[in-house]
Parts: C-alpha cells; sequence; structure tokens
C-alpha cells in the first residue's frame, strides 16, 4: 500500500477532489498495476488534508504501475481542446502536491482486516486512523489491537470494517490501525466502550506501545470502481 499525504489548504479540498477525480479517471487502462485507490480528507487531528491510498499485490507492482505513460495514451486521444482543458486540470493538481510525502505500508487482508458483510462503500464513511510504534513484535502487537477493538467493533455492527497495516518504506509509525464507521455517532459510541472488553487484549497491546501516538479523523471522498473515480455518495 502506497501511502500519499498531500497538504492542501483546508479551503481548497473541494477544487482538489474536482481534478482529482478528472486526473485519475484519465490515468486509468492497460498499464496500471493498482488495485484499489481510496480518498481521504482531514476532518480532526493533525494530519494532511488528503490522504491517499493505493493499494498493490506486491512491492514490485507498485513499482511497475505506469501512471504516466497511461496517462499520456489517453491524453493523446483527446481532441485539441479537451488536450488544453487537461493540460490546465494537470498543471493545477499536481502543484497542490509540493510538500507531500509518501510512504510504502503492507497489509494481510486475510488476517490484519475484518469487515461486516455486504457494506455499502459507496457513501461518505468516517475514516479513523491510529499510527504507533511498538518495543514488541508488530504482529503480536497487530493482533492485540484486533482483538481488543477491531474484531468486537465489527461483530457487534458499531464499525463497518478495519485492520491494522505495518511499516515498510518511507517515515512512518511501525504500525497503523484503521477504521470505518457510517456515522461520527456509531464512532463516539465505539469509543465508549475502550477499556470495558477484551481487558487482555487490551493490556498486551498497551504493554507493546512504545513512545506516544497519533490519530486522525478522515473523511471518505472516493475510491477508483471499475476504472472511474467514484465520489462517496449516490449520484455523485
Amino acid at each position: 500500500m502506497e501511502s500519499t499525504y498531500v497538504d492542501v489548504p483546508l479551503n481548497k479540498v473541494q477544487r482538489f477532489i474536482e481534478l482529482h477525480k478528472k486526473v485519475t479517471d484519465l490515468s486509468q487502462g492497460e498499464g496500471r498495476t493498482v488495485q484499489g485507490h481510496w480518498v481521504y480528507r482531514y476532518w480532526y487531528g493533525s494530519g494532511a488534508a488528503i490522504v491517499i491510498y493505493d493499494q498493490y499485490n506486491s512491492a514490485q507492482d507498485a513499482i511497475n504501475d505506469d501512471f504516466k505513460a497511461v496517462y499520456a495514451k489517453n491524453y493523446e486521444a483527446l481532441s485539441a481542446e479537451d488536450k488544453k482543458e487537461m493540460d490546465a486540470v494537470f498543471t493545477e493538481w499536481w502543484s497542490f502536491y509540493n510538500g507531500h510525502w509518501d510512504e510504502m505500508r503492507v497489509i494481510n487482508y486475510e488476517k490484519d482486516f475484518v469487515s461486516k458483510e455486504d457494506v455499502d462503500w459507496d457513501i461518505p464513511f468516517v475514516f479513523v486512523v491510529g499510527t504507533y510504534n511498538t518495543k514488541g513484535k508488530p504482529s503480536e502487537m497487530a493482533e492485540a489491537y484486533m482483538d481488543w477493538q477491531t474484531r468486537p467493533l465489527v461483530a457487534e455492527g458499531l464499525q463497518m470494517g478495519g485492520g491494522v497495516t505495518k511499516h515498510y518504506k518511507g517515515a512512518g509509525a511501525d504500525l497503523e490501525f484503521f477504521g470505518a464507521f457510517k456515522t461520527m455517532v456509531d464512532f463516539a459510541t465505539s469509543i465508549s466502550t475502550q477499556g470495558t472488553v477484551n481487558t487482555t487484549a487490551r493490556n498486551s497491546f498497551w504493554s507493546l506501545v512504545d513512545g506516544s501516538h497519533a490519530d486522525q479523523i478522515y473523511s471518505h471522498v472516493g475510491h477508483l470502481v471499475d476504472g472511474t473515480f467514484d465520489l462517496a455518495g449516490k449520484d455523485k
């Protein structure tokens, strides 16, 4: 998973999203190895205004993903008028990436992710992220959190889904836990259960935490569906 953090001014976020959809749509086709593309916008915390997650089957696929070549091929098929429009779109879109930062993380979706059945992801769900370093084994700390928080909350229906990614390359934290909630009310309700269930897993988790941690709350903007960037919500 390639994570890209873009520090867009908050009053320009909506404009970035409009531009991002146009650029993303034109960059799809043969030559892309990306399996998933999810975009979130800042809601609360101290993180970047925009975070983008690109999912790949392997690190090699991430390296081989040929965004530029596919975009250039699709661009050449445009009319002269549409090329002129996309030139302006791309230039403005890319200007927002000044000062952005990236990292690569790994996730085992069979082990480190769980979700409710038949989830409707096409909504502006609440996306909560917590980043931690560990003084033990990342796999043990990840499993403790999944047992303490993620699996019970999904089973109870408060959480749509969630999981954990582990650091692979870049300046990110050892572990990043994420959870999707349909509403802020559901997230707030889940907070009230902290420390009241699965105390063994909770204690194991906190015993492995090294130093301080950071939490962010984002809102789902949209994701790739059948080669098109689908904005969250119906008829968008």
